[in-house]
């Protein structure tokens, strides 16, 4: 843009205006072929394994002031397996655009990289109370309540993160386990019914695995429904014999 506007100024007779902003354009050139180097030159490092020295190289693309410069050395940071050093940028990128989803989505993973799960709960949190229906924020944020073994919680951002993206198998696997551990915990609480909603959801969820309905049986059994229980023991047994279920 400054080099158009220059070359308007130059045509309109107007040489002052039109030598700055010529001169501005030339700046910012070399500037984009400086960053490019570094960019390069940083990835290269990292690649070889040298980490101090790539952090010399690296950090001289840290711009304070600019998030999507941030968020682009956070990230490759981050795809070279240096989350540590991933976290300064995002979190100053994160300050920078409160208002960006995907910011805090990035600094709240770098964070769960890190096993800092109390840290990556707060932009989460945030971030969910503006936008509630994204499925990255509700996935990211039940692992990591999973993680901080507040369950019923888990459950909840898990179960809403399914809804919002049935396909997605991590999202499946993890809210499978957390429904069945809900289970397990209400059955051992002698919450029959509340035991079964969650097993026939575990259920529903991967209908190849045998353990929902090996633990439905025991309950049917525990209260006096024999005819559910054989049946249930049954389906186990079938799945438990089968490719995909459990032993």
């Amino acid at each position: 843009m400054p080099y158009q506007l220059g070359l308007v100024y130059r045509k309109q007779g107007r040489e002052q205006e039109a030598t700055k902003f010529l001169a501005l354009s030339e700046d910012l050139r070399r500037q984009d072929s400086n960053e490019s180097r570094l960019r390069m030159e940083c990835r290269q490092k990292l690649d070889q394994g040298v980490r101090q020295e790539a952090r010399e190289v690296c950090e001289q693309l840290y711009d304070p002031t600019d998030a999507n410069k941030l968020t682009e050395l956070g990230t490759i940071y981050g795809q070279h397996g240096d989350p540590e050093a991933a976290l300064k940028p995002l979190r100053r990128a994160a300050e920078l655009a409160p208002q960006s989803p995907q910011m805090q989505y990035n600094l709240a993973l770098t964070y769960y990289q890190l096993n800092q799960f109390e840290q990556a709960r707060a932009p989460l949190a945030d971030s969910l109370k503006r936008w509630p229906d994204l499925f990255q924020l509700n996935a990211l944020y039940g692992a990591v309540l999973v993680k901080l073994r507040e369950d019923v919680a888990a459950y909840k951002a898990l179960h809403h993160a399914h809804e919002l993206n049935p396909q997605e198998p991590d999202t499946v696997t993890l809210l499978y386990a957390t429904t069945l551990g809900l289970a397990q915990k209400s059955k051992t609480a002698g919450q029959a019914a509340d035991s079964l909603k969650y097993l026939n959801e575990a259920s529903s969820l991967k209908p190849q695995e045998a353990e929902p309905h090996r633990l439905m049986a025991e309950i049917y059994a525990a209260t006096g429904r024999p005819t559910e229980a054989a049946a249930e023991k049954e389906k186990a047994a079938q799945l438990a014999g089968g490719a995909g279920g459990q032993p």
